[in-house]
């Protein structure tokens, strides 16, 4: 839907833009399946209820969990599948590669984005080849940083309802969710127990690397609180560089991946799909932290990086004048890159600086 267009040159480029509408939402929308693992919240009204996990996140900053909206996935092999209303596209062109970010509870550890209250979930996504918009296709899987060895990490959890019978856990009647009964399992690929069996995870490449050694999981980073007059669609589904400590300025947090990281899950080999229509988050993390109960995932939503989404300066979710202007402004020097200032969101590559690269990447936006 298009509803004005205008013309500006600069250096002799010509500048198309166009304010347009879109009718998709930019996260996920249905819960096609859920299946939580025995463990402490599976029964907690504030923390059971799967739709918690479409829509908008909403975070709590860097320092602490915004736990108002999260589904808990229970413990290892407990997982949830998604789906939007669009298939979500591989685009090349989006900010650093990301296409989809995954929102959690964690956050940093006495400020230190090197040091993660972090309950780490493995993604998969699928692709509704035969179009009967059913979670029946095959799975890809993003592997990220930790899984390696396909086969050798696929692992299963054996559970049983009978808490006085210590074969198999849990020993909490509460732990158990509902409907489930008798010796059951769950499976999933088991994160390692070295770096992720831990109430606090750190960056394997030390407290004071700048890139990052754990990324392409879910519930990994923190999500930012959005600010006043911003429009969540919009805030939400700019990206940060998941292999960078920190998050880029004027991103919402979260943890995004690139389509192009999927593989096959029998050879191994790049999957090479051009998007995801579900996405499924299972606990990858098989680990009980003493009084803090099982590490376990929680999900917030899933987002689809909006196209053009560093170039909207007002997150009003239109590219136009305004957002010109504001690159203008901006162009020539370093971007002060603070919270009151929108220049932030005009500098595409996180470099600091506004710069012809910029004006590029606005106008590639406006004329996709």
């Amino acid at each position: 839907m298009r509803s004005s267009i205008w013309l500006i040159m600069l250096a002799g480029t010509c500048l198309v833009f166009i304010q347009s509408a879109h009718a998709d939402s930019q996260f996920a929308v249905t819960v096609e399946q859920f299946t939580p693992a025995p463990g402490q919240f599976v029964n907690d009204a504030y923390y059971s209820d799967p739709l918690k996990a479409l829509d908008r996140p909403w975070g709590g900053g860097f320092s602490e969990p915004g736990n108002s909206s999260l589904v808990s996935l229970g413990g290892f092999g407990g997982s949830i599948i998604l789906s939007f209303d669009h298939t979500v596209l591989d685009d090349p062109a989006n900010p650093f590669g990301i296409d989809a970010i995954v929102f959690g509870n964690g956050f940093w550890v006495s400020d230190n984005p090197n040091r993660k209250w972090a309950e780490c979930g493995v993604i998969e996504i699928s692709r509704d080849a035969n179009s009967n918009s059913l979670a029946d296709d095959p799975w890809y899987l993003i592997p990220g940083s930790h899984v390696v060895d396909l086969m050798g990490q696929y692992e299963t959890a054996i559970w049983d309802d009978d808490v006085y019978d210590s074969t198999y856990p849990p020993a909490d009647m509460a732990w158990i969710p509902p409907g489930f009964g008798g010796v059951w399992q769950t499976e999933g690929y088991l994160l390692p127990a070295a770096v992720f069996n831990v109430q606090i995870l750190e960056n394997p490449n030390g407290l004071d690397a700048d890139e990052e050694g754990v990324w392409g999981y879910a519930d990994l980073s923190p999500t930012e609180e959005m600010p006043d007059g911003i429009d969540p669609a919009v805030f939400y589904t700019r990206p940060d560089n998941p292999l960078e400590v920190g998050l880029n300025d004027g991103c919402g947090g979260g943890d995004g991946f690139d389509i192009a990281w999927a593989v096959d899950q029998v050879t191994g080999e790049t999957a090479q799909l051009d998007g995801f229509d579900f996405i499924r988050i299972t606990n990858g993390v098989n680990y009980l932290a003493g009084i803090f109960g099982e590490i376990s995932t929680e999900i917030d939503a899933v987002s689809d990086v909006a196209e053009g989404s560093f170039g909207d300066a007002d997150g009003d979710g239109d590219w136009d004048l305004y957002d010109y202007s504001i690159l203008e402004q901006c162009y020539g020097g370093p971007g002060v890159i603070v919270p009151t200032c929108p220049c932030r969101v005009m500098d595409y590559d996180q470099d600091g600086d506004i710069d012809l690269y910029d004006f590029s990447r606005f106008q590639q936006d406006l004329s996709s």
